[in-house]
């Protein structure tokens, strides 16, 4: 597989991130809320093994493989019960509306780039 690819691969993956998590920062409801961790979890350890692959490093299979299993398995295993059991199926409690959250999202995400950029 060209080098192309790979770097194209992991930076779809990356966006994907990112994208999930703005769902994150939008979602309103708990289960949706918890849907959206357990997407961004499943991206991070296909994020991850694909790293390992493409980079030739094997310990990294064990990183993914922790991720899968904690976050993106048992810990939305266990909140999804918890909720569940508490019966606290309502909107979750915004400090700041929507708009403002994702506009924060929005400058934090643009001021990550610019300051990692002149590194890379």
């Amino acid at each position: 597989m060209s080098p192309s690819l790979q770097f194209d691969i992991a930076h779809l993956l990356a966006g994907g991130m990112v994208v999930v998590s703005f769902m994150l920062l939008y979602q309103d409801r708990m289960f949706g809320l918890l849907h959206a961790f357990t997407l961004h979890a499943l991206l991070l350890a296909v994020g991850v093994a694909w790293q390992g692959w493409s980079q030739g490093a094997p310990h990294l299979y064990v990183t993914a493989g922790i991720a899968l299993v904690f976050k993106a398995i048992l810990i939305p295993v266990a909140l999804h019960r918890i909720v569940v059991q508490l019966g606290i199926h309502r909107e979750v409690e915004r400090v700041v509306g929507t708009g403002l959250a994702m506009l924060a999202g929005l400058g934090l995400t643009a001021l990550a780039i610019l300051v990692t950029m002149p590194v890379t």
